[in-house]
């Protein structure tokens, strides 16, 4: 059992399989692009409210380079034994 409260504002997070054809990005689709992602997540500006629940990143080009090489490998075939429900997702 939860309290009324545990579950706010929470949602599912997606899977990060095929997560390079999943365009656009982020809740509102405001990311055309994962180095967009990257870059939000790496500088973790202020909200529109001025709240701030991130912290920078402070990674450098080449290992924001490398991790969105790394998020594309997860790219690849479905396996013809998952149901087509899940195919779409």
């Amino acid at each position: 059992m939860t309290d009324e409260h545990t579950l706010e504002r929470a949602y599912k997070v997606p899977s990060l399989r095929n997560v390079a054809e999943r365009a656009p990005y982020m809740d509102a689709g405001q990311f055309a692009t994962l180095a967009e992602v990257l870059d939000h997540f790496n500088r973790a500006p202020a909200a529109a409210t001025g709240h701030r629940e991130l912290r920078p990143l402070r990674l450098k080009r080449v290992d924001l380079r490398q991790l969105e090489a790394f998020l594309r490998t997860l790219s690849g075939p479905v396996a013809a034994s998952e149901p087509a429900a899940r195919r779409t997702q």
